[in-house]
């Protein structure tokens, strides 16, 4: 039964709502039982560790690049007319915002998917420090911090399309992306070799980098079917 026999039968946003939480529930159990965590990867990057937490993060980003560049030169899914991508951008948000973000993932101690599998696993201080996060984003989004990020993001633009792809701006190309993804790739898999570790190590990374693939293509549909619209 293929995508388009499913929208029919049970109608998009009942295929799109349960589509998004098997991709969700995909990403938590992979993410837990390999103790996915993209603060202790850092912490051990910065320390010169490259052991098991820096080599979970890179099977999972590999994975996803390698994937998703893989179907998009596939023609499986089409992201050029992505928000990521087609709206302009801000380089001052980013670089402010990742400054925020890094400070707090540290003070936390904890990322944002790792808070969100320690809530699930019963720890109160990640639930709180979780609340915390979605409440200052959402503020930060539509709320009273929307005009100060409006402000920051305004120093530093840039537009959209080619300007904001970095494959397009270094003249590689998809399959450019592919062997980035692959060197990766290949990079993680020597970083868990000489770490060592359990199985799940492996197969964790490669299915939280895979989860982020499906989410990648399940937005791509949704955007494709509401372009028209969107457009109107």
């Amino acid at each position: 039964m293929d995508l388009a026999t499913l929208f029919e039968r049970f109608g998009e946003p009942k295929v799109l709502a349960w589509g998004g939480a098997c991709i969700g529930l995909m990403f938590g159990f992979f993410a837990q039982r390999s103790k996915f965590c993209l603060r202790a990867a850092v912490i051990e990057f910065w320390h010169r560790q490259f052991g098991e937490k820096l080599s979970v993060w890179l099977l999972a980003f590999s994975s996803a690049v390698v994937t998703i560049q893989v179907l998009i030169l596939n023609h499986s899914i089409d992201l050029s007319s992505a928000r990521q991508l087609a709206s302009k951008g801000s380089i001052s948000g980013a670089l402010v915002g990742g400054l925020l973000f890094g400070a707090g993932m540290i003070l936390t101690r904890g990322c944002a998917s790792r808070l969100l599998i320690l809530s699930a696993n019963g720890n109160l201080r990640a639930l709180l420090s979780g609340l915390v996060f979605a409440v200052a984003a959402q503020a930060s989004l539509s709320g009273a911090l929307a005009p100060l990020r409006n402000i920051i993001s305004g120093w530093w633009t840039v537009e959209g399309g080619s300007s904001r792809d970095l494959l397009a701006i270094l003249g590689v190309g998809n399959w450019g992306g592919v062997v980035f993804g692959l060197i990766w790739l290949c990079a993680a898999l020597f970083f868990s070799i000489r770490s060592g570790g359990t199985i799940w190590k492996w197969l964790g990374g490669i299915g939280a980098g895979l989860s982020v693939t499906l989410r990648v293509g399940r937005d791509s549909l949704k955007f494709r079917r509401n372009a028209p619209n969107l457009l109107n």
